[in-house]
């Protein structure tokens, strides 16, 4: 064992592994990206988180070097969560703190997981209505921008780069006034934060003109001002920011009550226009979710036994929609009736019933089979949650058709029509030079189709190593200084991951591309 891992190993509750076989398990995510840290390191607690960041920060004032990443189920599809030096595993720190009834707000460690999260609220009435696979942690959906997340997160608690915790609040100009006046190391972040925001008042205010989804940068530096400004709080800056600002160890969500269990209506359509007007149509009912799919996703499915029998072969080449509402059943069922008398006469439709429920589970199985086409492993997700405005989505399929032609490769899209999150997956083989450098081009033109369409790549996720290469050089010379500053605000000495979202770069990213199909199973 190494000195450092052996030095951390006598001061931590956790434990601290260099043995080859577990530094090659925790090498990879769900990226195209591979990087094998020198450690791993599994913290207990918060303490334990503390030591780790001080030891390290510490070692960087002799200017000694080491890199943390901050790792939660290991999903990331951008290479975030993967680091050369000490990768940070919330594995541990998994523990559900405290649930209050009363208010609907519950305490969790940033490695508890959604699907656990809710399986506990479930017991008392409540739930956390946030649409993510279940195995993500809280801690990677606050860093890697689920909108839902933040609407829920009341507040959270971070380990800054001096292993110093802060808990985030909403400050009045008095509350503001007090922590600026602390000479303490938050302190200083509030003064400088504000102070920052204050001089970049015209970069800030375009910032949050814009109406493109973006989790390129700290573009949340946006929220800090709550309220319409009337109040001042640091935690809309964690999100997006990929743990590149600091290590978030516990969260503060607000819940809900229990919905009823959602009933499932699905549409078949021949043509993109079609099925975009009516799911238009459909969200003045106010559904659960509109997911939007490419038909020949579940075409592919069919081939490997996976058929949801919910169409006919006629609509394989076109567009399926499923609506969702989650209300009471004589609610849910009228709008469902609205569903049906709005249905175009060349499209299909199938109302969920208790004789062919069992279909209708079948669709996410349908995916996964499509993600995972073959032994091979899971497609490529390179250009994974994107955004596209509902009112550009039918310019969109028509370039995503032309791409198709020159890649020589389909390109099926599916996603959320409710929130404009997409995702295409490439089968394309990362073992070869061919493979790898198409996905690298596929960032590039994707980046440009969107932009043609006043979409983003970054609007579900943000870059972390491989959109990275592309996004960076979208942001204009006033934005890049605006985020560097951040960035040295919170983390002067740059030991949180400083080689992704800015620090990210073209040959980096390309050296560290897998050279293996297997990219990881979605189950």
């Amino acid at each position: 064992m190494n000195k450092i891992a052996k030095y951390l190993n006598q001061h931590l509750v956790g434990n601290v592994f260099d043995r080859p076989e577990i530094l090659s398990a925790y090498a990879t995510d769900r990226s195209i990206v591979k990087i094998e840290p020198k450690m791993v390191v599994v913290p207990e607690n918060t303490n334990d988180v503390r030591r780790i960041v001080r030891f390290v920060n510490q070692l960087a004032t002799k200017n000694v070097k080491l890199e943390i990443a901050v790792r939660g189920s290991g999903l990331d599809k951008t290479g975030a969560d993967l680091g050369p030096d000490l990768l940070v595993s919330m594995e541990h720190m998994n523990h559900i703190q405290e649930i209050d009834e009363r208010s609907r707000l519950i305490r969790v460690q940033a490695g508890a997981t959604l699907g656990d999260i809710n399986d506990a609220l479930s017991l008392v009435g409540l739930t956390l209505p946030i649409s993510a696979d279940p195995r993500e942690t809280i801690g990677s959906l606050i860093s890697n921008f689920s909108s839902e997340a933040y609407y829920y997160t009341d507040c959270l608690e971070a380990v800054i780069s001096t292993g110093d915790v802060i808990q985030t609040s909403r400050f009045s100009r008095r509350g503001l006034n007090r922590k600026e006046g602390l000479t303490s190391t938050e302190g200083t972040i509030y003064r400088d934060l504000h102070g920052l925001i204050e001089d970049n008042f015209d970069i800030v205010s375009d910032l949050s003109r814009k109406n493109t989804i973006d989790g390129a940068g700290y573009q949340m530096i946006t929220q800090v001002y709550r309220e319409k400004g009337h109040t001042f709080d640091l935690m809309p800056i964690f999100f997006a920011a990929q743990g590149t600002l600091g290590i978030i160890t516990e969260v503060i969500m607000r819940c809900e009550l229990l919905p009823e269990e959602p009933v499932h209506f699905a549409a078949a359509f021949n043509s993109a226009e079609d099925a975009i007007s009516y799911a238009n149509e459909m969200k003045p009912l106010d559904p659960y979710k509109i997911d939007f799919y490419d038909a020949r996703i579940f075409a592919t499915s069919a081939n490997s036994g996976k058929d949801t029998t919910l169409f006919s072969k006629k609509f394989e080449n076109g567009y399926i929609i499923i609506v969702a509402f989650n209300e009471r059943a004589r609610k849910s069922n009228k709008k469902i009736a609205k569903c049906l008398k709005r249905l175009p006469e060349t499209a299909a439709a199938v109302v969920e019933t208790e004789e062919n429920t069992t279909d209708f589970s079948r669709v996410q199985s349908a995916l996964i089979s499509f993600m995972n086409d073959d032994l091979r492993g899971e497609r490529a997700p390179v250009v994974d949650d994107f955004y596209v405005p509902a009112d550009h989505l039918k310019d969109f399929l028509k370039d995503l058709r032309t791409q198709e032609k020159i890649y020589n490769l389909p390109l099926p899209l599916f996603g959320s029509f409710l929130n404009s999150n997409y995702s295409v997956r490439l089968d394309i083989r990362i073992n070869s030079v061919d493979g790898r450098q198409l996905a690298v081009r596929a960032i590039k033109d994707f980046a440009s189709l969107l932009g043609d369409v006043e979409g983003s790549l970054t609007g579900g996720s943000p870059e972390g190593r491989t959109k990275a290469i592309m996004t960076n050089g979208l942001l204009s010379d006033g934005e890049l200084e605006l985020y560097q500053k951040i960035k040295d605000i919170f983390d002067p000495n740059h030991i949180f991951n400083p080689d992704i979202k800015l620090g990210a770069e073209l040959k980096d990213t390309v050296k560290s591309l897998r050279t293996s199909n297997n990219i990881g199973i979605t189950s």
